[in-house]
């Protein structure tokens, strides 16, 4: 998290499950916009609904974690990843850390281990973050995924840590690093595997009197919004622009890639940072403002002109701010791009002579004779013409 941002308020799905859910971080419950169903389409027991109105949780949960992976805000975590989530020191002498299932009895481990409740749940982050530091990683398979009930759907790979190693080793090769994280296949006997994940020590952070009151009303097989409408649906928005933060994964690969460039003297992969473009049809209604989730997008008006700035150290390419933008000004590709703070338009401003306040004109304004109104004025104008011919007829 960085200077600004507010800390994560989330809570649990459900009462009886340790999985917790940050609101104000989904992208589908920030924004009608925010189409993303990562965590339903990563959760191999289906056990996850979402929709722009809740994200709900049934009793199929394992408690695996491979949603928290999947999720690209983290806007969904699981307490015992803490550690896995923290940042890494370096380290002074070679380590090897293996992780392990926490299906596998704690007598099979060797070495430095760090117990997942699934090797699903790891991410490209927390494997570059580690690389980074100089440690050497070994993800061990015990040959028991195929069949556990943690990898039973969606096509889910017989092990499910594959996706986040490969990309992980895409982008220390891309950085110029040789360390790169592995799997160990060390079998253990199929009738030593549990049937189910062993729960792991309750580590949820105490709730206050005002959340206490608001898990008891939560539906069981998830919690409802009722307090927040998203963007796009009645105008207002759900979470203020203030409440956005980066996210916690790119910021993780991010960090890991500075680190080994600097340490190597090599250059950041160009294709980490997406490209967005703004054309001439942008007219600074900040729609892409105000929906993006992680703080990328911002307007910073100095007065004499307001200019659309973008972040691409903070963006994760999600697309919201292409479908929310009402005149399709925005252009978006994920990889190619370069660090930085980018002013993609800008607008010059003007001075309303009915209220006094800055807004940025339209082009008929622009090019009109009589001097230009804000939007809010003209609202009053306009209401006041009507009013004006209602009782009164035509005007001349």
């Amino acid at each position: 998290m960085t200077r600004g941002d507010k800390p994560p308020q989330r809570l649990r799905l459900r009462s009886d499950l340790a999985l917790a859910h940050e609101e104000g971080a989904c992208l589908p419950l920030r924004s009608t916009y925010g189409q993303c169903r990562a965590c339903a389409q990563a959760c191999p027991a289906e056990a996850l609904t979402v929709s722009v109105a809740s994200v709900e949780l049934s009793d199929a949960c394992t408690g695996c974690g491979q949603c928290t992976a999947a999720c690209p805000t983290q806007a969904l975590t699981l307490p015992e990843l803490a550690t896995l989530d923290a940042p890494v020191p370096p380290v002074t002498e070679p380590v090897e850390l293996r992780i392990e299932c926490r299906m596998v009895p704690a007598q099979a481990h060797r070495g430095e281990t760090l117990v997942v409740p699934c090797l699903g749940a790891l991410t490209p982050g927390h494997l570059m973050a580690r690389a980074a530091a100089g440690i050497d990683v070994a993800v061990v398979d015990r040959g028991w995924c195929v069949g556990c009930e943690s990898n039973c759907a969606n096509g889910v790979p017989a092990q499910p840590a594959r996706k986040a190693l490969d990309v992980a080793a895409l982008w220390l090769e891309a950085a110029g690093s040789t360390r790169r994280p592995v799997i160990v296949d060390a079998p253990l006997a199929l009738s030593l595997r549990p049937e189910a994940i062993p729960p792991a020590p309750d580590e949820a952070p105490a709730i206050d009197r005002r959340r206490f009151f608001r898990a008891a009303i939560e539906k069981p097989a998830g919690r409802q919004r009722v307090d927040a409408t998203p963007m796009g649906g009645d105008g207002r928005a759900a979470h203020p622009a203030d409440a956005r933060r980066a996210s916690p994964e790119r910021e993780r690969q991010r960090d890991a890639l500075l680190r080994l460039t600097e340490e190597l003297g090599s250059e950041m992969p160009a294709e980490f940072y997406p490209q967005l473009h703004a054309d001439p049809r942008c007219c600074d209604r900040r729609m892409c403002v105000a929906l993006c989730p992680t703080g990328a997008l911002n307007a910073a008006d100095d007065g004499a002109a307001s200019h659309l700035q973008w972040s691409s150290d903070r963006c994760i390419a999600c697309g919201t701010c292409v479908r929310a933008c009402p005149e399709s000004a925005l252009t978006l590709a994920p990889h190619g791009g370069s660090p930085g703070l980018h002013t993609l338009a800008s607008h010059l401003r003007a001075r309303c002579p009915d209220c006094g306040d800055t807004f940025t004109p339209t082009a008929d304004q622009t090019s009109a004779d009589a001097p230009a109104i804000c939007p809010t004025c003209a609202k009053s104008r306009r209401f006041m013409d009507d009013a004006r011919r209602q009782l009164f007829g035509a005007l001349n």
